[in-house]
């Protein structure tokens, strides 16, 4: 059977059957891509329900699909956010309804199918979070060793669902670009699977899916807006529409806008500077873990897509993506990543100048949960944790106050506090407070008494004194 595509080089366009398992150039080392044949593209038909693998014939074959019901996510009209906005047709493609919560979920279903197709029992990959949470979840799924390595600084939800799905983490020692730079070293020694989504090319077959799906849920857009990091879903979100257009299924494609954040912007400083390449950055100052590239591998085709598309490149601060986080979350019920809040926290600064208008529909790319992130959780917590500190205090305080007018056992200091919270919880804080040397405690019969201590009637009696300050 002939195959509909061909690898070809990125860089000088060398092309390249797709025998063996080749991931760059033996001419340049460049990155290399898939590329379908035009006319195979313009006879494809889709029929399945809208899920991942539906695009199955614009992504090269593989024999064993290893799925967790991934792709088929939601594109939501955002009517109350647009309101806040001032934007009349803007929609939130919901990558957060993925299996692990991202939409690295569609690469690692892709990934991981291919490696068992070919026989791999164990990958490698560098990740920044995302990717290597969902590798990990589809490795447990189909069984097969999971080596993953990591930056310095990773989101502790991430690498919780690493470690959950019984992953080998690995630290860099430094950035993303030292965590790729070993992934190769391990593949090239061990003879693993690259899995790294800025190495091998499937990973963008795999995130074109998300344009396609967009192209059946709704109009084009007149906008799109994605966060870039290493480049690699710009580029892959242009492919997409690319092919979409040759097919004949839309007429127009959209826009783009990329966003990066303020404290680390090598691709939009390029395209506000009017250079063909990026540079490196200068700065890792972000609290967008996901899009901190210092290097960005697909920075170049990423300015490419921008440009083709007649659209542009911005950056904005990690406030600016706090604070519309909880915007989206109040306003539409998702809860999305400082990363995704970015493609959002763009658009008031693009309304002021004209860029876009109140009436042009506009896509925002949400590609992972805020509750995987850490920044965001404590920017939305600080002030419940203050409340939860100070309920804790005022349950101590009345615990202390029962204990000083006469001995008694936890039981029965429950039963004073009018059963409000647990028993354990209550046993809990006398621990806390015997700990503290607040209290102390004697065994009389079958029950344990509490008295409480010099140190215990010298707090109780500064708290007294503090509050007639207040």
């Amino acid at each position: 059977m002939v195959e509909p595509f061909h690898l070809v080089c990125t860089n000088c366009c060398t092309e390249f059957g797709i025998n063996g398992f080749s991931l760059k150039c033996s001419k340049c080392s460049s990155t290399l891509e898939y590329a379908f044949d035009p006319e195979y593209l313009k006879n494809v038909t889709f029929s399945d329900p809208l899920t991942f693998w539906k695009y199955r014939p614009v992504m090269p074959f593989v024999s064993h699909p290893v799925s967790l019901g991934e792709g088929g996510t939601p594109l939501w009209s955002a009517d109350r956010l647009g309101r806040h906005l001032g934007l009349k047709h803007l929609t939130l493609k919901d990558e957060t309804r993925n299996p692990t919560n991202s939409f690295k979920d569609r690469s690692a279903s892709l990934l991981i199918s291919d490696a068992i197709g070919k026989g791999f029992d164990s990958i490698i990959s560098a990740s920044s979070g995302n990717h290597g949470a969902a590798l990990s979840a589809y490795s447990a799924k189909a069984d097969i060793d999971c080596h993953v390595v990591v930056p310095n600084d990773l989101d502790l939800g991430k690498l919780a669902q690493m470690m959950v799905y019984n992953a080998d983490v690995t630290e860099s020692g430094g950035p993303i670009e030292r965590a790729i730079d070993i992934a190769i070293g391990l593949e090239e020694r061990r003879g693993w699977y690259q899995a790294t989504t800025e190495l091998n090319p499937l990973s963008t077959e795999a995130l074109k899916t998300i344009s396609y799906e967009i192209s059946e849920q709704g109009e084009i857009p007149d906008w799109m807006v994605v966060a870039m990091g290493s480049g690699v879903t710009i580029h892959a979100v242009w492919k997409g529409f690319h092919e979409l257009e040759l097919m004949g299924k839309i007429e127009e494609k959209p826009r783009l806008i990329g966003v990066q954040a303020s404290g680390c912007s090598p691709i939009a400083e390029a395209f506000i500077e009017k250079r063909e390449l990026p540079v490196e950055s200068s700065s890792l100052d972000t609290i967008a873990l996901a899009i901190k590239f210092q290097k960005p591998k697909f920075g170049t085709h990423a300015l490419k897509a921008i440009k083709e598309s007649n659209g542009l490149a911005v950056v904005v601060s990690d406030e600016e993506m706090l604070k519309y986080g909880k915007e989206i979350a109040r306003s539409e019920g998702i809860f999305p990543e400082p990363a995704s809040a970015a493609t959002v926290a763009c658009l008031p600064f693009l309304l002021n100048q004209g860029v876009i208008s109140e009436s042009e529909s506009v896509v925002s790319l949400i590609t992972s949960s805020g509750l995987k992130t850490d920044d965001i959780l404590k920017s939305l917590n600080r002030r419940h944790r203050s409340l939860g500190f100070n309920a804790k205090i005022a349950t101590k305080e009345r615990l202390l106050k029962e204990i000083s007018k006469k001995d008694a056992y936890g039981y029965a200091l429950w039963d004073t506090l009018g059963r409000s919270m647990t028993l354990g919880a209550v046993y809990q804080h006398i621990s806390d407070l015997e700990e503290g040397g607040l209290v102390t405690s004697y065994q009389a019969g079958r029950r344990r008494y509490l008295s409480i201590t010099e140190k215990g009637l010298r707090v109780l009696s500064a708290m007294d004194e503090l509050r007639t300050l207040l």
